[in-house]
C-alpha cells in the first residue's frame, strides 16, 4: 500500500528554515560604512585628547590630595624624631 504524506509533513523542515530566514531579515544590523583615513585620524585625535585630559585631571587630583594631606599634618611635633637631624658638635 502506498502512503501519501500530507503537504505539511513533507515541508516541515522548510517551515523552520523560513522562520530562521525571517528572523535573520528582521534583525537590526549595523550598516557597513567605510570611513576614509581622514575620518580615522580625526577619531584618533579626539581619543588622544580624551586620554590627555583624563591624565591631566588625575595629576591635578593627586596634587590636590598632597596639599590636603600636608595641610592636615602637624607642622611641629609629629610622630617620633625627624630623620634628618643635624648632629650637635659643640659638645666634645
Amino acid at each position: 500500500m502506498i502512503h501519501h504524506s500530507s503537504g505539511v509533513e513533507r515541508f516541515r523542515d522548510l517551515y523552520a528554515d523560513d522562520a530562521y530566514r525571517s528572523w535573520l531579515i528582521s534583525r537590526n544590523q549595523p550598516p557597513i560604512v567605510y570611513h576614509s583615513g581622514r575620518m580615522q585620524w580625526k577619531r584618533l585625535r579626539v581619543l588622544a585628547r580624551q586620554v590627555v585630559g583624563f591624565l591631566a585631571s588625575r595629576r591635578v587630583a593627586r596634587a590636590a590630595a598632597r596639599v590636603d594631606h600636608a595641610r592636615h599634618q602637624p607642622v611641629f611635633g609629629g610622630r617620633g624624631k625627624p630623620v634628618t637631624q643635624v648632629a650637635d658638635r659643640s659638645r666634645p
